[in-house]
């Protein structure tokens, strides 16, 4: 039985949830129907909603299975195995965090290490020091932005062509696999639609809430809905000038984050996703798109390879008159509308996006990095030779 133990300096879910968090679940519960083991590591704090979910728990059955003062390691089995949660007000160094996984390394002894929230990671370094087959799951480029490198010692499995590419020139290593993100695409399908708003997620800078702010502004006409991210609420100070111009549009409706995205797309219309930034995947694209909604997007990163030819694509970026004239047309020309609402369905049902087929992925990609000491394995072809796995 092969073992996969995943490791995080941060939070991971409950206390973190987004789609990264969810991928990774994704993938966990898959190998587990197939026969591996996997545990977790992860960061937490005493306010952790997965701290207070343990010792509640403890409460009601009448037994405190730790001593709160000592507590440093809380074992939690909520998501159907063992996630180990460092508690950082006691583990306050990362030497004290570190002699806590030399211990538990020796146990528990995994066949595979996987991280994905940086490269430098001190648990996943760690492991990969004391020799056992070490993977990072690149998912953004905000590591190249910050300039830090990926040890020789780290495989990389990318989520997306243009990750892969991007990760070839800062590394300059052609041992990349590619892996796209674990997304069941019927866990976002509506049972009605109801096409009501174009839907902007997530409104940060990064996202483009700026341009989608001015769109709505030049479509009096039109209805939206701005669906907050689970860290990035309006209570963060920093958004706060983007709350008051929202406020004073009359056309923008905002919702809190969604746990279940279902009741967002019942009533999408069109899906706006206006990225200023390099989205290396963007998986609310086909989310939506297995409910037959359009994408009108800025033609940035891996946004063109994921929506395929299920929407409309924005050059330059931040061009808000060709947004607002690709929005209009949709919403006035329904012989339009309905030729990419069912090619956004078709391309949602790309064999590459089917969860299991990418779950292959990642074995074949871990079992021969594990197994081929020279790394010489198909990566060695042009991007575009492997990436339909």
């Amino acid at each position: 039985m092969p073992k996969l133990l995943f490791v995080t300096d941060a939070f991971f879910y409950p206390d973190n949830s987004g789609g990264a968090q969810h991928s990774s679940l994704y993938l966990f519960q898959s190998l587990r129907n197939r026969g591996w083991q996997v545990e977790l590591v992860c960061g937490a704090n005493l306010r952790s909603e997965s701290i207070q979910r343990a010792y509640q728990y403890a409460l009601r059955h009448r037994h405190i299975p730790w001593q709160l003062p000592n507590l440093s390691v809380v074992k939690d089995e909520s998501l159907g195995y063992p996630c180990w949660r460092l508690l950082r007000r006691f583990h306050k160094t990362i030497d004290q965090r570190l002699q806590w996984l030399s211990t538990y390394l020796q146990k528990y002894k995994p066949d595979v290490i996987l991280g994905h929230t940086s490269p430098d990671c001190p648990l996943l370094n760690y492991a990969a020091q004391q020799g056992y087959p070490s993977f990072f799951f690149l998912r953004s480029l905000y590591n190249f932005d910050r300039g830090i490198a990926i040890p020789e010692t780290i495989h990389i499995i990318a989520n997306a062509p243009f990750t892969a590419e991007k990760a070839k020139q800062f590394t300059q290593r052609d041992d990349i696999g590619i892996v796209l993100p674990f997304l069941n695409v019927n866990q976002y399908r509506a049972a009605t639609r109801d096409r009501r708003y174009i839907t902007f997620i997530n409104p940060i800078p990064q996202k483009g809430v700026e341009v989608a702010i001015e769109i709505a502004r030049q479509m009096p006409e039109a209805q939206f809905l701005f669906i907050q991210g689970k860290w990035t609420g309006f209570s963060d100070t920093r958004l706060q000038t983007y709350l008051q111009a929202i406020k004073s549009l009359k056309n923008i409706t905002v919702w809190e984050h969604q746990s279940d995205m279902r009741q967002v797309y019942a009533v999408t219309d069109i899906l706006l996703v206006p990225s200023q930034f390099e989205e290396a995947f963007g998986r609310v694209i086909v989310e939506a798109q297995v409910n037959q909604i359009p994408v009108v997007a800025a033609n940035v990163g891996g946004i063109t390879y994921s929506m395929g030819s299920g929407g409309i694509v924005i050059d330059p970026k931040d061009d808000i008159q060709s947004y607002v004239n690709a929005l209009q047309t949709l919403r006035a020309d329904s012989q339009l509308y309905n030729t990419l609402a069912d090619r956004a369905f078709q391309n949602s049902q790309r064999v590459e996006f089917d969860p299991e087929h990418q779950v292959d992925c990642f074995i074949e990609w871990v079992e021969t990095c594990r197994l081929t000491s020279t790394r010489s394995y198909s990566t060695q072809m042009e991007v575009s030779n492997y990436v339909t796995c």
